[in-house]
């Protein structure tokens, strides 16, 4: 049985009521893989460029000093994920 066979298997098994929620799921992943583009990360130089468009022009010898400062005082995140479609996950208002 194939992937889709099995996901149409489990959908005509679903109550009714359940089917709106499969949806949005299936058209949010559908969203994320449309519009999911790596962006490459901002430069001194791409910075510099984009102000170009605005007439802005950088003044001062510290630009090297200040986009390292940016980079050493960038912190790393962690969420916990959460499945809004599985029952068992905690709502947000959970989440401690």
């Amino acid at each position: 049985m194939t992937i889709k066979e099995q996901l149409l298997q489990e959908i005509e098994a679903l109550p009714t009521t359940r089917l709106p929620q499969v949806l949005t799921y299936v058209r949010s992943l559908h969203h994320r893989t449309t519009t999911n583009t790596a962006k490459p990360m901002s430069t001194g130089a791409s910075i510099l460029a984009h102000l170009k468009k605005f007439d802005v022009h950088w003044e001062g010898d510290d630009l090297q000093e200040c986009l390292e400062e940016v980079v050493n005082s960038r912190g790393s995140l962690t969420f916990e994920a959460i499945n809004p479609f599985d029952a068992s996950d905690p709502t947000p208002d959970e989440v401690v």
